[in-house]
């Protein structure tokens, strides 16, 4: 691995100042009408919920995705939390587990060195005939872990007097106990290293090997009370003898993970918290196994919608809904005993998304291109909802077109959190105003990603590329080729027309952009892969190799295997 250049990040000569404007205070309103307005809470308590391999068009509401609801899953939970509060349809991750879940826990870009995951796996996924070799990521040893130097949002909010707890997947982590004991939750429940469950269902009260073991306190079998009270109420379009035949069968780690997020809220209601509830759900295995059996038998019987329409996903998709739903209503039926007359939904904010996009196989990304592994906007798109019952947390019943990333999200939980700022400026910027008040905006220019790497697999044609988005624009940069896309996802959302050669101007403003990001956060590139013949590039223009942009008039580079192979952004044509 090259030596990386130690900067401190806040005087980074970045393109882009993230800074956050509001034209106006937000008017007053009333929560409810059998109850004072709540005041604005300086620490309210945290819920943060984090599906995996949700899709951008996996739930059935319209707003987060700009009108392309799946038309055969059903997330009626999803749907009334996205109407009441803010939705974002143009929020993004990177393209599968580890990184997006790296990033959102350290607010971190990927190549930063407290980071530095870029993938699940390595970044070798296309076997030994690609031309390039990706460079070494996560640890020394390879493992894609957070090292115990990274300061996570847990930290940060352990910091602010929050009790925290992780409640389920946690996947960049080499042991258990490494969740508490360095990354800064009070309690883990259900986490480990593990990027699926293995199953979904406990067998003879424990869950499986994949799954932490502390969740095996709420894996008993399901019992009549409990269906009556935690599934019964939120059943919809299924057969009441289906609920009746759960009495007595294995519990589903969805429904036992919501059991343990209540039991935490119940426990620390007394005081500040924040509840990281990040399910299993809809990772595969995927098939009838999986499904709750009620919710499977709903969707086998379901006629088919013109998305994609598998009943074993929907099952899952549903028990993850339920799952919020059920949140949601403890919520707002649990007396706040900071908060005399009012209940824990009017100090609490609750957000929803995903880690990446979706798998095609299960749910239909379109119109979006691409999937899960992808830096395609199918691979990095995905639903982002913000609701409180307090409109001074939440100014709720609004569609947010900001462009936010993962990153971004470590920042918002520590401002509403009140936390101390960060020792490192983290890369993210909070959402906090835009979660209250419509008229707020961001003033940054760019979010970029860099995968220095390959996945090639399942139908998934990811290469080496980094990436820029700037308002309506977006511009990718192939290494294989040194070639440049440009897309207006204004009008082409699904990046079918390439505009790189018709916008040469559009494309040497955001190259020079993503050439500076990429030298102040000293990305690191893939290299030519041993037994291929030197390149030969003849450059008039900026390269970026090594750590360094460099400016060329003429000048030949010459790459042997084991060299980075560089960006090359050509200089503008005299006429």
């Amino acid at each position: 691995m090259r030596a990386r250049r130690s900067r401190p990040y806040g005087l980074l000569a970045l393109p882009a100042i993230l800074t956050l404007t509001t034209l106006s205070a937000p008017a007053a309103a009333t929560p409810g009408t059998d109850r004072p307005a709540a005041p604005r809470a300086q620490q309210p308590n945290i819920v943060y919920v984090l599906a995996d391999d949700f899709g951008w068009t996996s739930l059935s509401s319209p707003r987060t995705n700009q009108g392309n609801p799946s038309d055969f899953y059903e997330t009626p939970a999803l749907e009334r939390i996205a109407q009441e509060g803010v939705s974002f349809d143009n929020a993004y991750t990177s393209v599968n587990c580890t990184p997006t879940r790296a990033a959102l826990l350290t607010g971190l870009y990927a190549p930063r060195p407290e980071n530095n995951i870029y993938l699940v796996g390595d970044l070798d996924r296309g076997g030994d005939g690609t031309l390039l070799k990706g460079p070494a990521q996560g640890r020394a040893d390879g493992a894609t872990v957070l090292p115990p130097e990274a300061v996570t949002v847990g930290e940060r909010l352990q910091g602010a007097g929050y009790t925290t707890g992780y409640l389920g997947k946690f996947h960049v982590t080499r042991t258990p106990e490494a969740i508490t004991e360095q990354h800064g939750f009070d309690e883990n429940i259900g986490g480990q290293g593990s990027g699926d469950p293995g199953a979904y269902h406990a067998k003879d009260g424990q869950f499986g090997p994949k799954i932490g073991p502390a969740l095996d306190a709420f894996a008993g079998d399901y019992t009549r009370a409990y269906v009556d009270e935690n599934i019964r109420p939120y059943s919809k379009g299924v057969d009441p003898a289906a609920l009746d035949a759960l009495v007595g069968t294995d519990k589903h780690v969805t429904d036992a993970l919501a059991d343990a997020t209540i039991d935490f809220v119940e426990r620390n209601k007394q005081d500040r918290f924040f509840a990281f509830l990040s399910p299993y759900a809809v990772h595969t295995p995927v098939g009838d196994a999986q499904g709750r059996a009620d919710l499977l038998a709903k969707y086998k019987a379901k006629t088919p919608g013109r998305s994609t329409s598998n009943p074993a996903y929907g099952a899952l998709v549903e028990g993850l809904d339920q799952s919020v739903a059920r949140l949601v209503r403890h919520l707002r039926t649990t007396p706040d005993p900071r908060n005399p007359g009012h209940p824990l939904a009017d100090n609490t904010v609750v957000v929803f998304t995903a880690d990446n996009g979706g798998v095609e196989t299960f749910t239909d990304n379109g119109p979006l291109r691409g999937q899960k592994g992808e830096l395609r906007e199918g691979g990095i798109r995905v639903p982002l909802i913000a609701w409180s019952a307090n409109p001074s947390l939440v100014d709720g019943g609004r569609i947010d077109h900001t462009p936010v990333y993962a990153a971004d999200h470590h920042a918002t939980v520590a401002a509403l959190a009140g936390a101390a700022p960060a020792a490192r400026p983290v890369d993210g910027v909070s959402l906090e105003r835009l979660f209250a008040d419509g008229r707020a905006r961001l003033d940054r220019q760019s979010l970029y990603w860099h995968l220095p790497g390959y996945l090639i697999a399942g139908g998934r044609d990811q290469r080496p590329q980094s990436v820029v988005r700037s308002g309506r624009w977006k511009l990718v940069h192939n290494y294989e080729d040194r070639s440049w896309e440009l897309y207006d996802l204004a009008t082409d959302i699904g990046e079918a027309r390439d505009l790189a050669g018709e916008r040469p101007d559009q494309v040497r403003r955001l190259g020079a952009d993503l050439v500076r990001w990429l030298d102040a956060v000293d990305a690191p590139l893939a290299t030519l892969r041993e037994g291929r013949e030197p390149l030969r590039l003849t450059v008039t223009g900026t390269t970026y190799a090594d750590g360094h942009a460099t400016v060329r008039t003429g000048e030949t580079v010459v790459v042997r295997p084991g060299d980075e192979v560089p960006l090359v952004l050509p200089a503008a044509t005299r006429r």
